[in-house]
């Protein structure tokens, strides 16, 4: 029998959610409280006094002509604009646990008291639940009777100003016209379920405050279940001195990025970043001169966590899991396992997915597997896997497989003689098909040419088509950008120090050409990816060895960088450095409109949070954000795969026969 204690510990939102369950009638699908999630923008003032003849006493309409807008004022004595929360947001039960509120307002002066503006109230404690305070220089953020304060001086000009609130996971943020953003964590996230029926707004005076706004205000934007910010302020570049990525120890660093705060103006006769268009109905934003609609997300799922589907028996450590679909024979997966030394086993696993599983298929002959590449070519499909072989002063070959129909296996097409070779990257320029191999060292020494082989249709073979010095090479990542072929070498050791420079490579006149440097300490991945029109690499540092680190401390503490393409420099520029720990590979991952970012840990070394697996979430101007943590098997790539409404990660692992499939659950 369950003790009591045991049942207070339920929160009472999951009681309502076991109610709703229980008591749903026998033979029906039992139906789930909804929570408010993806609905479009809500102007609180346009909803709340829809009829100019309707104000509330004291609530003034005045017309400001610097501006050229119309504006409610609020005398000492007036009442609240009052609005109910369910008649906004309506087909849900609970309050968005997500949410954004932006405020658009012009203070006449400095308020001498703390004055509300508006507040969230539950009607069943009779509490305040989320309140917005200003006093004469900050702007006042409570949440469950913690005060949240931002210091801002803005509104002492005497202009129009935007200030945004965004609650989100533990954390709330404030921007002031998409400039400034700050972030504060929450010592307690918001509610899951709070009900709506007993929740109402206040504007202007809030309840159990007997301070009123005194200054004009325009519009109170209400966004729920989405980080409107993230939508509505562009993303600005971390200003930085110096080389940011090693982990700097001495006392004062700040890790914490700043931003540039540079004007922010706009054509439009109103004043401030973020608008909302009432004819339309539309949350705008000021972009070079010309107001833009924000694009809300009507993706209604989100990434909760992630949980264990299976557990894959792989046969050997795992550095490299590449999945993939063959038409009309369906998805399999395939293991890079980079057993070393006499004894150990010299195959790699194949898997197919049966029945929301991966059941062993095939196993392939390989020497101290590191990577696969799967592609096609007219109809045939090939599998590509770089060999280290056992040891560095050996020449080892690098193995294509090609798949037979008739007999639905991969049989070995072709041997491409390799060095110590660590990935292999398939890629077409027009009609022409490329491998390029990463050669990792050549007997002691880290300076050798990696290769780039083309096909040739007539012979139906690769051939040597070009070498490139790289320096300990262990990656090459194939992107394209607005027609134009790029490759991207991850330079790992020049054999004395890991603090070195991997390459960036552009194809002209049927060759590749040196575009850019990035300097990188012990580079193993790179990955491109792209949100809107912008265009993004992001390098995993795993090792952090040589001069810099002379001392040999905590070698694989690096800051991991995410570059962002400067296209009018025609450059990309260090946008966001992470800390990381032991990083081996990045994997972007897209859920309806987030985009997510999972750095992989071999988990050398370390201890607590440094042996997890990171999840970052793009959030605007506030960058890539932890969101999420996976205590997984120490892993050296994932990859990603969507099954129907399902979403998984294979995860394979370093140091264990055993590799992880996940699912994302979602809310």
């Amino acid at each position: 029998m369950r003790r009591k204690a045991d049942w207070e510990a339920i929160t009472p939102g999951l009681c309502l959610l076991l109610l709703s369950i229980l008591t749903t009638s026998r033979g029906q699908p039992p139906t789930l409280p909804r929570a408010c999630s993806a609905l479009p923008p809500v102007d609180l003032l346009e909803e709340a006094v829809p009829r100019v003849d309707q104000l509330p006493a004291g609530v003034s309409l005045v017309y400001d002509s610097h501006s050229h807008v119309h504006a409610f004022t609020f005398a000492r004595d007036a009442s609240d604009i009052y609005l109910r929360a369910d008649r906004l947001l309506t087909g849900c039960q609970f309050f968005p646990y997500e949410f954004s509120v932006f405020m658009s307002m012009r203070m006449i002066r400095s308020p001498r008291r703390e004055e509300c503006l508006l507040s969230l109230y539950d009607e069943g404690s009779r509490q305040r639940v989320v309140s917005v305070v200003l006093s004469h220089d900050r702007l006042v953020f409570q949440f469950k009777d913690k005060r949240y304060k931002f210091r801002n001086n803005a509104y002492r000009d005497k202009k129009w100003h935007t200030y945004g609130f965004s609650m989100a996971a533990d954390s709330v943020a404030m921007t002031t016209d998409c400039r400034d953003k700050r972030v504060r964590s929450v010592h307690t996230p918001f509610p899951n379920f709070l009900p709506l029926a007993n929740t109402s707004f206040s504007l202007g005076r809030c309840k159990n405050h007997r301070t009123v706004f005194q200054g004009m205000l325009k519009d109170v934007i209400l966004v729920a279940g989405a980080d409107a910010v993230v939508r509505a302020c562009p993303p600005k570049q971390t200003i930085r001195q110096g080389l940011d990525n090693i982990i700097k120890t001495f006392p004062g660093y700040n890790p914490l990025p700043t931003f540039s705060t540079g004007p922010s103006q706009c054509e439009w006769t109103d004043v401030g970043n973020i608008a909302y268009d009432i004819y339309a109905s539309k949350l705008k934003v000021c972009v070079n001169g010309v107001w833009r609609e924000v694009s809300i997300g009507t993706e209604k799922r989100k990434l909760d966590y992630f949980v264990q589907h299976q557990q894959i028996d792989t046969g050997a450590e795992s550095l490299d899991v590449e999945v993939f679909t063959i038409p009309d024979e369906g998805r399999f997966a395939v293991f890079a396992n980079a057993a070393f030394g006499a004894g150990r086993p010299s195959v790699s696993t194949l898997f197919k997915w049966v029945n929301d599983r991966f059941e062993l298929y095939q196993r392939l002959e390989t020497n101290a597997a590191q990577s696969w590449e799967f592609f096609e070519i007219k109809s045939q499909f090939f599998l590509a896997v770089a060999n280290y072989g056992n040891s560095t002063a050996e020449q080892a070959n690098s193995t294509i497989f090609k798949w037979r129909k008739k007999r639905k296996k991969f049989r070995a097409y072709q041997q491409l003689p390799t060095w110590t070779a660590r990935d292999v990257e398939h890629f077409t320029i027009g009609d022409q098909h490329y491998l390029a191999v990463a050669n990792h060292a050549q007997g002691d020494k880290n300076l050798v040419d990696s290769v780039i082989y083309l096909w040739e249709e007539r012979e139906g073979v690769f051939r040597e088509q070009q070498r490139i010095m790289t320096v300990g090479a262990y990656d090459w990542t194939h992107f394209t950008v607005s027609g134009f072929h790029f490759l991207a070498v991850a330079n790992a050791f020049t054999g004395q120090t890991t603090l070195t420079d991997s390459a960036l490579y552009f194809f002209r006149d049927d060759t590749f050409v040196q575009f850019q440097t990035m300097e990188t300490n012990g580079a193993t991945d790179w990955e491109f990816f792209t949100i809107g029109d912008e265009v993004f690499l992001a390098v995993a540092n795993a090792y952090n060895y040589g001069p810099q680190n002379y001392l040999d401390v905590d070698n694989y503490a690096t800051n991991s960088t995410i570059y962002r393409l400067n296209q009018s420099k025609r450059v990309f520029e260090k946008y966001q450095s992470i800390p990381t720990y032991s990083a081996i590979d990045w994997e972007y991952m897209r859920l309806g409109e987030d985009h997510y970012l999972i750095v992989s840990n071999a988990q050398n070394g370390g201890e607590g949070q440094q042996l997890l697996s990171m999840v970052y979430r793009w959030q605007g101007v506030e960058r890539f954000v932890p969101v999420h943590a996976m205590a997984t098997l120490p892993n050296a790539d994932l990859d990603a795969f969507s099954d129907g409404d399902n979403v998984y990660v294979v995860s394979a692992s370093a140091k264990s026969a055993t590799s992880q499939l996940l699912r994302v659950k979602f809310v």
